[in-house]
């Protein structure tokens, strides 16, 4: 496994594709805690610097879970596969470095996301006259499920990309998920009961707690169970695309 986790932390570092997600990753968040930062007014509902950090963290759990899509898929898109199967012969163990590098990867997108909005929103909300309060349970909760959340989504990322080996499906089909299809299922009255137990619902309920907020018709999972929930999505993915990956030719 030692020597597995070596060579997927080089091939993450040696190319330039986390290079590009740490810059977009940086760049959403700049753009997120400068807009709310400009524009939130007293008479809004919420706390500004919570949004804040809700909105970078929706943006992180993307970016890590598309990083992690990338790092299964790129194996056959470039097909760099076959030699990576034969210097490790157990794939499994192949599929498990990755697993462990982008969980790691997906966390530091997290405090990378956490760090950036708190250094650039805290101080530009205070000047304004807004309260910020880093140490309430909600901002606690955001800034520490957000990292954990992210670093859960880079695990996903990997077992949807091992399944579907096709890069582009696979970002796409991530990215529809997250940002349409629950949104749907959400609002769908003879489902949207389902909603907490669903990825996003999940990532929500490390986020939010049990606090349904704004009326919604469910109420969240506890972090804990959701945290644990959306791992076990990770996991599940991953063992699925780890069998399938076991048996299926790699070109």
């Amino acid at each position: 496994m030692s020597v597995a986790l070596r060579a997927e932390s080089r091939k993450l570092l040696t190319t330039q594709v986390w290079f590009w997600m740490f810059l977009l990753q940086l760049g959403l968040t700049l753009l997120v805690a400068c807009l709310v930062s400009a524009f939130s007014k007293t008479t809004d509902t919420g706390v500004p610097i919570e949004s804040v950090l809700n909105g970078v963290v929706g943006f992180s759990v993307l970016i890590a879970s598309v990083l992690g899509v990338i790092g299964i898929t790129g194996e056959y898109r470039h097909l760099t596969a076959t030699p990576t199967f034969l210097s490790v012969p157990r794939r499994g163990t192949v599929i498990g470095a990755k697993l462990l590098t982008y969980f790691v990867a997906g966390l530091l997108l997290g405090v990378v996301a956490v760090g950036v909005a708190v250094a650039v929103a805290a101080p530009w909300l205070s000047a304004r006259g807004f309260e910020v309060d880093l140490g309430s349970d909600n901002a606690v909760r955001i800034m520490v499920g957000g990292i954990v959340a992210s670093g859960i989504w880079g695990v996903i990322g990997v077992g949807v990309g091992a399944l579907l080996r096709n890069q582009v499906a696979a970002v796409v089909g991530i990215v529809l998920y997250r940002f349409l299809i629950e949104g749907i299922l959400s609002a769908i009255p003879k489902v949207q009961n389902a909603y907490p137990y669903l990825p996003g619902g999940a990532t929500a309920s490390l986020l939010q707690g049990q606090d349904t907020g704004n009326g919604a018709p469910f109420t969240l999972l506890s972090p804990w169970v959701g945290g644990l929930l959306l791992l076990g999505y990770g996991l599940i993915f991953a063992i699925l695309g780890s069998m399938l990956t076991v048996r299926r030719d790699v070109t």
